[in-house]
């Protein structure tokens, strides 16, 4: 897989892969990062006919898809760092203006510091999904999707397999490193605070979410 290490202007580095859905509007586009057990118990619920598991069903349905559109306000790379857990290999491409024994510290020090992250909000939000299930006779009340319920749920989720991927990234030692040119070009770009400018950039590397990506952290 192919991922892109991008030093942003007076910030630590990013890593980015192409893939990642930065505006998802269906749950299906985001069926591959969440095929939990909650999605599971939804498709048992979907073969049931009686009212109460059908009303439990769009409650819960409720919850998840204004969970997705809370989710666009969170780290972008944490998507990134799902997806590189399913990396076999990697290919990582660094500003040839940078050596690649930097590159490499750069990476790995990004690594460290995702893994340790996730890893406390992994507990973090357990420890509110199990705090949020003690109160649920208190919470079902509340009209509308119970949030109070389902976001800490989906973020130990979420937190968890970001923490995997980057254990999988500190652990491979299949990679290999190429300088691209057009990544020093796109870190001119972002010293120039001009993040406008790398639409160009990143359409030449067909990368179409880049610039998404890349203004979340502007």
């Amino acid at each position: 897989m192919d991922f892109y290490l991008i030093q942003l202007h007076r910030r630590s580095p990013v890593l980015y892969g192409e893939g990642e859905r930065f505006n998802p509007s269906t749950h299906a586009e985001l069926a591959s990062d969440y095929r939990n057990p909650v999605d599971r118990f939804l498709d048992r619920l979907a073969r049931k006919e009686k009212r109460p598991a059908q009303l439990v069903r769009r409650l819960i349905i409720g919850v998840r898809d204004a969970y997705y559109k809370l989710e666009e306000k969170i780290d972008p790379m944490e998507r990134v760092f799902k997806r590189l857990r399913h990396a076999p290999s990697l290919s990582l491409y660094y500003s040839p203006q940078s050596s690649e024994q930097a590159a490499v510290r750069a990476f790995e020090a990004l690594l460290n510091r995702q893994q340790r992250k996730h890893t406390l909000w992994t507990g973090v939000d357990f420890l509110l999904a199990v705090v949020a299930l003690v109160l649920t006779p208190v919470l079902m009340p509340i009209p509308g999707p119970n949030l109070f319920l389902y976001y800490p749920a989906l973020r130990t989720i979420s937190h968890y397999l970001a923490r995997k991927g980057a254990l999988h990234g500190l652990r491979m030692r299949d990679r290999s490193w190429v300088a691209l040119s057009e990544i020093a070009e796109i870190e001119a770009i972002l010293r120039q605070e001009s993040p406008g400018k790398i639409a160009e950039t990143a359409a030449n590397l067909r990368l179409e979410g880049l610039s998404h990506f890349l203004a979340r952290y502007s």
